[in-house]
């Protein structure tokens, strides 16, 4: 079974993905906290989802949610 990533776990990876200034940087960020978290791979999300809070969380728990 493949693990599911919650809501405030999606909240906290996003929180500390914008927490980076460089934009550049952020996709190393994101995927460093994902393979923290048990997550493999990060796949780029679209470019407006780096400058989006609520865009990103919500692009996290559909990427990584379980596909049952």
């Amino acid at each position: 079974m493949a693990k599911r990533m919650s809501k405030t776990l999606a909240t906290e990876i996003a929180d500390r993905t914008l927490a980076v200034l460089n934009p550049s940087n952020r996709l190393l960020a994101l995927g460093a906290a994902l393979l923290r978290h048990g997550f493999p791979g990060a796949v780029a999300p679209p470019d407006a989802t780096f400058s989006d809070r609520a865009a990103l969380i919500a692009w996290l728990q559909s990427t990584y949610a379980s596909r049952d």
